[in-house]
């Protein structure tokens, strides 16, 4: 007999990493000031990293994903223009100051944090992996 995903439970683990992942990158895009833009960014961001998330989290494949230059790149870009979109947004002053140093740095400390987070799910498996075979 089939049982329905939600009976699974490694589709609810799934959902509860996306849930997870989802969290954060809103946390830290909220923090910076970006809160305007953030659902457009995780919408973005899912649709790039869709198809490494689909193969890692339904367990498909178990090596290791590693994000590449072109990645933390497309997240760069992302970024600045969300925030030259919304720019003329009245912001508080620690936002403001770190979205203005962000635009000259390329937004670089705020991929960081979303690159990691993305890295952290896609990674995990391996992890679990690794401890499934030294038990």
């Amino acid at each position: 007999m089939n049982c329905l995903p939600i009976e699974s439970e490694s589709w609810r683990s799934s959902l509860r990493e996306r849930i997870r992942l989802e969290c954060a990158i809103l946390r830290a895009l909220i923090q910076w000031g970006l809160a305007e833009s953030a659902s457009d960014i995780c919408r973005s961001l899912e649709e790039h990293f869709g198809a490494a998330l689909e193969s890692c989290l339904d367990g498909d494949s178990l090596r290791s994903i590693h994000l590449s230059a072109q990645d933390r790149g497309f997240v760069r870009d992302l970024l600045r223009d969300a925030y030259l979109r919304t720019r003329e947004i009245p912001r508080r002053g620690i936002a403001q100051a770190r979205l203005h140093e962000g635009l000259l740095t390329g937004f670089e400390e705020l991929a960081r944090q979303i690159i990691r987070s993305y890295e952290e799910l896609l990674l995990k498996p391996e992890r679990v992996a690794r401890g499934e075979r030294a038990a």
